[in-house]
């Protein structure tokens, strides 16, 4: 098998590629990822010598060779340096490839999971961008149609072929759309759809995409090749969960309203793209893309390598917008950009400008402004009102790689006092870099509540009046407007009466506003008034201002393992004594529960002895990891114990599976404590002592486990693949591996039994933890604390808020007794 080096500028990038891939393949791909220098007030840069050491760590794991992902500049010259500093014998299994790096990530690491070789891998990588250009292709008239748009042969043999029912809301659209790709994708058979007369390959995002499947279509799906079967089964069950969405997951499609302008008083009345109200001057946003010219060129290689490091740099750009998007917007809409990346890194795309190059011999940028336009016209050209907005991401994405090309800075809107702003339309990079202590509101020329600068806009609680028509046209710059989101109402200029009453009803709004946010904050109290604590995962110290700002009353899981990886070496015992204390400080006395040292041969550290193991899952992980290097767990339980002795830090053990092995754990804590003390290390006499349960073994004897320890708390993710025997990264047996399987539930309960029993508290900090839908089970099942992601955790309280223990026992009562997850799932509706 293959294996991965993943080269960045940005430390976080490179980590969160990797942590992207890896849960993609779930270990069975050895991947290490190198990012910034060693210079803590200029940290973006590479490390040629950090490239060499990831590649040789990769390369004795991965027999069959390393394939290097880098994203631009100096990580590809730190790449090429790094391979003359390499043995002979490794260099010769070393290959460079110049996809781009999340995307060509993500598709070279599901090819070499199932055993693809180098030149496999990249040439999947290259084609990681394909999806959208021929979904658009049937409908546009172009020579170049969905079926030859097809990249890969039907190989002879057996076809198996289905007639499937698309019933999602809103169709094939990007989730469901990644998801088919992705199960496709991990079998070596060729894999066709068909609606009506157009055909597509499962294993390109665009194709799929430009198909335009909607709710109620019907596809047809041909498997043919050596793992047919397999393929074929697996998609059947895909299309059996509803390609990945649950009908509770699908927001329902809200119709565009048709703009019309009031004839009487000049009012203007759009689509009410978000709620809110607002008064105040305008500011016309003009979008402009660069002027572009036709130019001959003679050196077409040097001019597609501008083309792909272009797109490669945009691919990096989307992903520092994600996050910020993720601080400000919760996860769910930073996906948006999820999307875009898929659109930036589509292969189709990318080799159409290529060829227009090759063929034309013309310069880069005008031949991918060329394609950004056709593909945007055949958006547009849609009767579809859902993909037709997606048509500005489009251009948001094409703008973005020719502004590169280009060479021309983006032209963000930058606000000097407050206003409103009014444009023909706004991309989703747009809004998300907007600054919400001055932007009042959002007016837009087109666009229906769908968009996603609607979408945006709502979660980011800017009020916005989307498609208003040519009518605003009409507003200059400095203009005074008023605005009504609810209702979908602009007033250019309005009268004295009318800004009175938005200015009333402006701040009623924000009051309101507040009040929510102030729900957020409060404790968590059920109707009967028992008090559940719910707090937030992190990762590093900064995440935990972060969950603190959306109402964490602690951090349930600081997951260590994230102050190893990416290094050289360890961090020290100083190093994580401060990261300890930084996020406890953050945390403002609450409790934070930090788990010590979680790798194995699933996520293994490159200067650490992970050997690899045929069964990762199953083998030297967690705590077992930790026993078996005691120098280096002892430096974390130093850390830890002067950490705890200043503030409220409990510390956990991981995948703790009998009492001997907590008693081992124990003795090695109290070990470290003495010692200290000898040194002189003033030691609190008691600190919070619990353990992860996560394997059925310690379910078994938890009543034995809560007699040797402070507090339980359950990770649900392993747990359930444990609890089912069922790999949660394997496709085809993905339908069992159900956090809400009865047989899950029911270790659950078990463990809530035993720590009660005990007298000691019991907490979840698994993803089961932020369903909201599950709290009330989840307290009846005997819970005392929840930890999920910070988002999750305002829908979570108010849920908690809405019920009374003795309904939620009732219904722990009825769940415990159901057949199947799909029981549990009516249940809880």
């Amino acid at each position: 098998m293959i294996g991965i080096v993943i080269v960045s500028h940005s430390e976080k990038l490179a980590e969160g590629v990797l942590e992207l891939a890896a849960q993609m393949t779930q270990g069975k791909v050895a991947m290490e990822a190198t990012g910034g220098i060693d210079d803590p007030d200029n940290p973006i840069g590479t490390d040629p010598m950090k490239v060499m050491m990831a590649i040789e760590s990769v390369a004795m794991q991965a027999e069959d060779g390393v394939l290097v992902m880098m994203d631009l500049g100096s990580a590809l010259m730190s790449a090429e340096t790094a391979l003359d500093f390499l043995p002979d014998e490794v260099k010769a299994k070393v290959m460079l490839c110049s996809a781009p790096i999340v995307e060509g990530t993500m598709a070279a690491a599901v090819q070499a999971s199932v055993g693809a070789s180098l030149q496999e891998a990249i040439a999947e990588a290259s084609t990681a961008i394909n999806v959208k250009i021929q979904q658009l292709a049937p409908i546009t008239g172009e020579s170049i149609s969905t079926t030859d748009c097809v990249q890969e042969d039907m190989p002879t043999g057996e076809e198996l072929s289905a007639d499937l029912l698309v019933i999602n809301k809103m169709g094939l659209h990007a989730r469901p759309a990644a998801n088919l790709v992705s199960t496709a994708g991990k079998f070596k058979s060729s894999v066709a759809i068909r609606k009506g007369a157009d055909s597509a390959s499962a294993k390109s995002i665009n194709q799929v995409a430009l198909l335009s499947v909607k709710n109620g279509d019907t596809i047809t799906i041909s498997v043919s090749g050596a793992d047919a079967q397999e393929a074929f089964d697996a998609l059947i069950k895909l299309h059996k969960d509803n390609f990945g969405e649950r009908d509770e997951d699908v927001a329902e499609l809200v119709e565009d309203i048709k703009p019309v302008v009031q004839a009487g008083d000049g009012t203007i009345v759009g689509a009410p793209g978000s709620g809110g109200y607002a008064v105040g001057t305008a500011y016309v946003h003009q979008a402009t893309l660069p002027e572009v010219e036709r130019k001959n060129i003679s050196d077409v290689e040097t001019e597609l390598e501008k083309l792909d490091l272009a797109i490669s740099t945009a691919l990096s750009d989307i992903k520092i917008l994600q996050r910020e998007t993720e601080k400000t917007s919760g996860k769910a809409n930073a996906a948006i950009f999820e999307v875009h990346a898929m659109i930036i890194s589509d292969k189709d795309m990318r080799d159409k400008a290529a060829e227009i190059v090759s063929e034309q011999q013309i310069n880069a940028d005008y031949a991918w402004f060329e394609v950004m336009n056709k593909i945007t016209a055949d958006y547009r050209n849609l009767d579809d009102t859902y993909m037709q907005a997606r048509a500005a991401d489009v251009m948001d994405c094409g703008g973005r790689v020719l502004r590169i090309l280009a060479g021309e800075e983006e032209q963000g809107i930058c606000l000097e006092n407050g206003a409103i702003i009014v444009a023909h339309d706004l991309s989703p990079s747009d809004v998300a870099g907007l600054d919400l202590e001055k932007v009042l509101g959002v007016v837009t020329e087109i666009g229906g509540v769908t968009s996603h600068a609607a979408i945006l806009s709502r979660s980011m609680g800017i009020p916005a009046v989307i498609g208003a028509g040519k009518s605003i046209q009409q507003i200059q710059n400095g203009t005074i407007i008023a605005l009504n989101g609810f209702e979908g109402v602009i007033w250019p200029e309005p009268e004295q009466s009318v800004v009175n009453d938005i200015a009333e009803k402006r701040v009623l709004w924000l009051a309101e506003r507040e009040e929510a946010k102030a729900k957020g904050a409060a404790p968590a109290k059920t109707l009967d008034g028992t008090d559940i604590m719910v707090m937030g995962n992190i990762g590093v110290p900064a995440d935990a201002p972060r969950v603190f700002e959306y109402g964490a009353e602690g951090v349930g899981l600081f997951r260590t393992e994230f102050l190893f990886q990416d290094r050289s070496q360890a961090p020290t015992e100083d190093e994580q004594f401060d990261a300890y204390v930084e996020a406890a400080r953050a945390m403002q006395g609450n409790p934070v529960i930090i788990r010590t040292l979680d790798i194995g041969g699933d996520k293994p550290v490159k200067y650490l002895d992970t050997p690899e193991e045929d069964n990762p899952f199953l083998g030297e992980r967690g705590i077992r990891f930790c026993m078996a290097r005691p120098e280096l767990f002892r430096t974390q339980l130093r850390a830890l114990l002067r950490a705890a002795s200043e503030e409220n830090i409990w510390i956990m053990y991981p995948m703790i599976s009998d009492v001997d092995e907590l008693s081992s754990v124990l003795e090695i804590q109290n070990q470290a404590r003495e010692v200290l003390v000898s040194e002189g290390v003033k030691i609190a006499e008691k600190i919070k002592t619990g353990i992860m349960i996560e394997v059925p073994a310690a379910v078994a004897v938890a009543d034995k486990l809560a007699q040797k320890c402070d507090f339980f708390s359950i990770g649900t993710n392993d747990l359930t693949q444990y609890v089912m025997a069922a790999d949660r990264g394997n496709a085809s047996v993905s339908k069992l591996c159900d956090n809400l399987n009865p047989a899950v539930l029911r270790m659950v309960a078990m463990t809530c039994d035993a720590a009660k029993k005990a007298g000691i508290e019991v907490g979840m900090c698994g993803e089961l933890a932020g369903n909201s839908k599950a709290s009330a089970l989840l307290l009846g099942l005997g819970l005392d604390e929840l930890s999920m992601n910070g988002p999750a955790i305002p829908e979570v309280k108010e849920a908690i808020r809405s019920v009374n223990m003795d309904d939620c026992r009732a219904l722990a009562q009825k769940v415990l007794e159901a057949n199947s997850s799909d029981e549990v799932r009516d249940l809880l509706k």
